[in-house]
């Protein structure tokens, strides 16, 4: 063991001095390595803690959340279950430990400082129970904080305990106001509790009533369950599904058509960001496969060099072990430190790369190189040396002395080794086709989300929160009061136009859907059941003159709602869905079935669409509640925002704009400030960040393709030098020379051209999700790519060009 450690420290010393010898080759070889593996360790960080990184609860494994899948009445796989679905599964399942059902909220925290506003969770007490969550102080909810009877009480978490309340150990078992009432604290969870996302600062019991139970139109809970120890996710699938087969015979009108889907919790917390997980991680892969090409490029023209070295030190009794060994020792130590570099590379990128981070997963869930990402780490490097630097080492000791030592007379290398760093250039070219084609659907398609009218002004326009608590103002009378204070207050502000309310303004909240049945029509068939699901929201007078959106039809709200009927405005799209021949003005609606006692409310106008759900999310059918009315007197559908138009900087109001509303109500909390213009940014952050790292993934590797490619284009030049000199000597134009250097560079840069639009087309389908308005063989895209790799293959090959037809034949000839 000792001789065979000694020989290691001597194979590593002496590449050592072999790099030392050759900086330039060193520096290029180690920057390429450290350029590959640091996407790839920056991405693989980054889906460790999406994907691979379980979840901070016992058997994380078994936490899983069940939906309605409506996939057979035409709508999505899952959606928000109904309370009364929710109720039939608690009574017939066999299959789980325990079930909770909970909804997110916010209250308002008054009574300790400045009001604050709190997210929250209103949630069945044994929600605790089901995730295996023990408090760090006092108790969780308990079955009995359930019953209407009981005094309110709250658990909250430690980061609140500590931040508000200063880590007071007595704060168990005294009260904080919350929404108003006083709620007795009875806990406080670990900091690493963050249920359902990492933004939940206190947990409510429920206390949901028979008619909140019963209800079968409203799609907002989510529910969580322990699958049992005994059962598996296919087991309780099949169960639940027997279930809704059940009830769909049990309540034909209400479960026609409606299945059931149980995932995994971590699956479902990170569904929308596992697809652009796996699209870093392909693109990484590339970047690291054109490095690791480059890089046996010059391994393979390195080695070539050394043929003369290598044969005598075989004369001189080297074996090709030793020999074989030694060569891949100085790969192995260029792969390390490239390796080393690599690490300190992407955790540079890891303040960027934090914006991929889903919201609804916890803190814990962050980027950092631990065990598992250094292990990967170390995989990448071995196996490059394994696969990259083994080919050249074993070239090296396959060429005899006499071989050798000719080869210093012409060329040191052969038609075969020109053939194979030729093949590597075009593996280059082709991948940097791959990611160029990426790169610029992705550029063409967040250009087209650019230029899309949102259906609404959104310059010159603040948000601001204002939630009301119930326990205040439980009255319509009291909220109308405080909404017409507050706007005319604000609008009286030197540098505001206009203001309104609205529950929740565009691009804030993708949730709010209720089913609509139209007076005199049937109920809909299960295979059109979708069309009657529409999005809502609740607005005050001059909301839509706020926003700018046009009135097609009727008028919008302005005060004339007070104690009339009730009224509700639709958007276009709804109109012409359900009223495409008729004027939908007068025409009646109400929420759930014709049958079900809700209120018929009376449509007074039509809309301009807007995109609520997203930039690149097409309108929905939409329905717009008058928030002085009672249509929907749930605290969810209270109007929480102020609207307001400016006429300069928004957020210059900021200070003036809380006195108004605390000149209204003292206690009430004014949070989260912002422009409509923020609003963008962060809906299509998501976007912009996958458009920039697959756009540096491609410039990264173009980059490496043209140093590929002048290197191999050098190589060759200097190489034949001597036949150049010699054919220039026998009368060779200099145009000639260059004319040769340069096919074979369009040859190679036409073959993987090629070959890469040919992997691209049949690649970027997968791209699909990702694109807006432009196909995934966008013909624009695919042209550009093409003839942006030729003029850099043009560049690339000037210098080497021009170089061999500067050679003086004399000197060529005298130096030989």
């Amino acid at each position: 063991m000792k001789t065979w450690l000694e020989s290691l420290g001597q194979d590593i010393r002496y590449g050592v001095r072999g790099l030392r010898k050759s900086p330039g080759f060193a520096v290029a070889a180690i920057a390429l390595l450290a350029l590959g593996i640091g996407a790839n360790t920056a991405i693989f960080s980054l889906v460790r803690a999406v994907v691979l990184r379980p979840l901070p609860f016992p058997d994380p494994d078994r936490l899983v959340l069940l939906w309605d899948d409506l996939t057979a009445r035409g709508g999505p796989p899952r959606i928000a279950p109904t309370p009364a679905d929710y109720v039939a599964w608690t009574e017939q399942s066999r299959s789980f430990t325990d079930m909770a059902m909970f909804i997110t909220s916010t209250y308002n925290l008054t009574g300790t400082g400045e009001p604050a506003k709190l997210p929250g969770v209103r949630t069945m007490a044994n929600v605790f129970a089901v995730l295996g969550m023990q408090p760090i102080l006092g108790r969780t909810l308990d079955l009995k904080d359930e019953q209407a009877d009981a005094l309110p009480v709250v658990v909250i978490s430690e980061r609140l305990w500590r931040s508000r309340f200063g880590a007071d150990p007595n704060l168990i078992g005294h009260s904080i106001a919350l929404n108003g009432l006083n709620h007795t604290v009875v806990g406080v969870v670990p900091p690493d509790f963050q249920f359902p996302d990492r933004d939940s600062v206190v947990w409510v019991p429920a206390r949901f009533t028979p008619q909140e139970l019963a209800a079968s139109g409203n799609y907002s809970y989510w529910v969580l369950a322990r699958l049992k120890s005994e059962t598996s996710l296919p087991q309780a699938q099949a169960e639940m599904l027997t279930i809704a087969s059940r009830l769909e015979a049990q309540f034909p009108n209400r479960n026609q058509g409606v299945k059931v889907s149980v995932s995994q919790f971590h699956e479902d917390l990170t569904r929308a960001a596992r697809p652009t997980m796996a699209l870093l991680l392909g693109a990484a892969a590339l970047v690291l496969l054109t490095a690791c090409a480059n890089l046996a490029n010059l391994l393979l023209a390195r080695a070539a060099t050394r043929r003369k070295e290598v044969a005598l030190r075989k004369v001189l009794g080297a074996g090709h072990a030793r020999l074989v060994r030694q060569l891949i020792t100085e790969s192995a130590v260029l792969a390390g430190v490239g390796a080393v570099l690599g690490v300190a590379l992407s955790t540079a990128t890891f303040t960027y790369l934090t914006r991929l981070l889903p919201g609804t997963l916890p803190a814990t869930s962050t980027l950092r190189i631990d065990t598992t990402v250094l292990l990967f780490t170390a995989g990448i490097a071995a196996l490059i040396v394994l696969v990259i630097g083994s080919a050249p080492a074993l070239a090296a000791v396959r060429t005899g002395l006499e071989a050798a030592l000719r080869s210093s007379g012409g060329r040191s290398t052969t038609a075969s080794g020109q053939r194979l760093r030729g093949l590597l250039v075009v593996a280059e070219i082709t991948m940097t086709v791959v990611l160029l084609v990426g790169a610029g659907l992705l550029l063409r398609s967040y250009g087209k989300v650019l230029a899309v009218e949102p259906g609404f002004n959104p310059r010159n326009v603040l948000l601001v929160e204002t939630v009301l608590p119930p326990s205040k103002y439980s009255a319509l009378e009291s909220r109308i009061r405080f909404y017409d204070g507050v706007v005319e207050r604000v609008t009286a502000l030197p540098g505001v136009s206009r203001a309104a309310y609205v529950n929740y303004p565009p691009l804030t909240f993708n949730g709010g859907r209720v089913l609509i049945s139209i007076e005199g029509r049937p109920a809909p068939p299960p295979e059109d059941f979708t069309r009657f699901i529409v999005s809502d929201r609740v607005v005050g007078p001059g909301y839509f003159a706020t926003l700018e959106v046009p009135v097609v039809r009727g008028r919008e709200f302005d005060g004339r709602e007070l104690g009339a009927p009730l009224r509700v405005i639709i958007n276009a799209k709804l109109a012409r869905l359900h009223f495409p021949d008729q004027d939908p003005i007068g025409r009646r609606l109400k929420v759930g079935y014709a049958a079900g006692p809700n209120p018929w409310l009376t449509i007074v106008g039509v809309v301009g669409d807007m995109r609520q759900m997203g930039i690149d999310t097409a309108a929905e059918p939409e329905l717009y509640f008058a928030a002085n009315q009672n249509a929907m007197n749930a605290p969810f559908f209270w109007p929480q925002h102020l609207v307001v138009r400016t006429t300069g900087d928004p957020l210059a109001l900021a200070a003036t704009l809380r006195q108004a509303v605390w000149a209204i109500d003292p206690d009430e909390p004014v949070s989260r400030m912002r422009s409509m213009n923020q609003v963008f940014d962060e809906t299509l952050s998501n976007r912009s960040t996958q458009l920039t790292l697959i756009g540096a993934f491609a410039l990264l590797t173009l980059l490496i393709a043209s140093v590929g490619l002048y290197a191999v284009l050098s190589y060759s030049v200097a190489q034949q030098l001597r036949e150049i000199g010699v054919r220039m000597a026998l009368g060779a134009r200099r145009i000639s020379v260059v004319l040769e250097v340069v096919r074979r560079a369009f040859v190679l840069t036409v073959i993987g051209v090629a070959l890469g639009l040919t992997a691209a087309f049949a690649g970027t389908r997968l791209l699909a999700a990702w694109l807006f308005e432009v196909e995934a063989t966008d013909p624009f895209t695919f042209a550009g790519t093409a003839v942006v790799l030729g003029v850099v293959a043009l560049a690339a090959t000037a210098l080497p060009a021009f170089r061999g037809a500067s050679v003086n034949p004399s000197t060529v000839l005298r130096s030989e």
